[in-house]
């Protein structure tokens, strides 16, 4: 038993996290079909724009309750999660196939939290909330960031078929 907790002491959190994001997308994947994975996929960078020009607005840029990093970053989950609900209304049911195809979900489920991981780091205020580790950082650095994104897109692709 020890040598198991050893294991999961050596592995940063992070990992345990993306893991799970990757175990969870998979799953619904496996359940329901890649729309709510493709969703994600496409409503997290666009978060991260309209929330780069949330200063320029405005009614949110004039707010000074949006000043601490608890609030900006709920700003950034309100519009990612209001943007997840748009993008998944906008006729991305003919994606629904695929559902019970194994290695799809897993392609689904990695190419999500590789997302999810670039846009995390990308967002300054995001890793001022929860700073990833060393090695996630390293991985996700902004000079890969960009073909993080294009491959997990291609990834999508080819797990929609």
């Amino acid at each position: 038993m020890e040598a198991l907790s050893g294991v999961f002491d050596a592995v940063p959190i992070d990992w345990l996290v993306l893991g799970g994001i990757t175990v969870v997308v998979a799953l619904d994947v496996l359940r329901a079909g890649l729309g709510r994975a493709i969703a994600i996929s496409i409503a997290l960078p666009l978060a991260a724009f309209l929330f780069t020009l949330v200063d320029e607005t405005v009614v949110l840029g004039s707010l000074d309750a949006l000043s601490g990093a608890t609030a900006q970053a709920g700003l950034f989950a309100v519009l990612a999660v209001a943007l997840f609900f748009l993008v998944s209304r906008m006729g991305l049911d003919y994606v629904d196939g695929g559902m019970g195809e194994p290695v799809q979900a897993l392609l689904a489920g990695g190419a999500t939290a590789a997302i999810f991981a670039s846009i995390w780091l990308q967002m300054p205020i995001l890793s001022e909330w929860w700073s990833l580790s060393d090695q996630v950082q390293a991985i996700f650095a902004p000079a890969f960031r960009f073909w993080w994104i294009v491959g997990s897109y291609a990834a999508l692709a080819f797990a929609r078929g």
